[in-house]
Formats: structure tokens, sequence, C-alpha cells
């Protein structure tokens, strides 16, 4: 099964309830009726070539995956997180600059598996690259998407 990273996007009128304590995150990260974006496992690797860091970054690119302000209760692998529309129109300003040959272009298999970036025991792959990118693709649009609806978002490892 393993971790696998999660994007919501949420109104900022529901945002501004669960910042509030007026409605549990959880229930709107796990509505069904809501689509969301699964990452898969990809989501550390995307972290890694975006930041050059395993854990570490800078907002905006930081924010793509670890960033925002925690709310809620631990869903298991850490509590939900939530990215303003402010700071959802950041990345995506940023994301519409990095093409997914520019990531391809960051991808050192020897540094991912010195650094253990989940989930691979060996990043030396073209398949490993194909994942990842394919991944990243989706994300990217979805940002872009969350901008033309206004929206927030809500991250999340489940």
């Amino acid at each position: 099964m393993g971790m696998i990273g999660n994007l919501k996007q949420i109104s900022e009128e529901t945002l501004d309830l669960i910042i509030k304590g007026e409605v549990d995150p959880e229930a709107v990260v796990f509505d069904e009726e809501e689509e969301r974006l699964d990452l898969d496992k990809s989501w550390h690797a995307i972290h890694y070539l975006l930041n050059g860091s395993a854990w570490e970054g800078e907002p905006p690119l930081f924010n793509v995956i670890f960033g925002g302000q925690e709310v809620g209760e631990d869903l298991g692998y850490g509590k939900t997180r939530y990215l303003t529309k402010k700071e959802v129109q950041e990345v995506a300003l940023t994301l519409v600059n990095i093409t997914e040959e520019d990531l391809k272009e960051r991808f050192d298999a020897a540094a991912m598996n010195e650094l253990e970036i989940y989930p691979s025991n060996d990043w030396s792959s073209e398949e490993e690259v194909d994942y990842v990118l394919s991944y990243y693709a989706s994300l990217k649009e979805y940002y872009m998407e969350a901008v033309r609806q206004g929206n927030a978002m809500l991250l999340f490892i489940s």
C-alpha cells in the first residue's frame, strides 16, 4: 500500500470554516463526492526534483507538496495542511515555468538513492523517471485548475 500523496481543491469559504473549526478537515479530505488528485507514491520525488532536497525547500516550491499550515488531527502520516488561494496562485505561477524536461534534467538517481527518496530503492530506471514525470504533469494541471477556479488547496498523505 504505502504512503500516497493527495491534493484537494477547496473553496476559500470551506477553508475559512475549516480554520474556524466549524468543519472537520478529515470529512472534507475523505469526501468521495469531491475529486482529489492522487499522486500515488511520486510525491517525495516531485518534492526533491523541485527543491533539490529530500525534506527542505523555500516557498513557493516547498509549498507544492509539504507547504501550508497544519489543521485537524493526524491522519496517520501527519496532519492535513492547507494552502490559501494566494499561496496556490504563487505555486501555480512558479510551476508554469518548470517543464517535465526541466525535472528530467534534475533527475539524479545516485543522489535520490542516497537520500532514500520514497518509494524507490533504485531510481536508475527510465520507468521511474517516466512515472514521476507523469504525476508531475497532473499535479501542475491541478494547480492551474485551482487558480482558474479561485480555490485553496488541502495537502495530505494517506
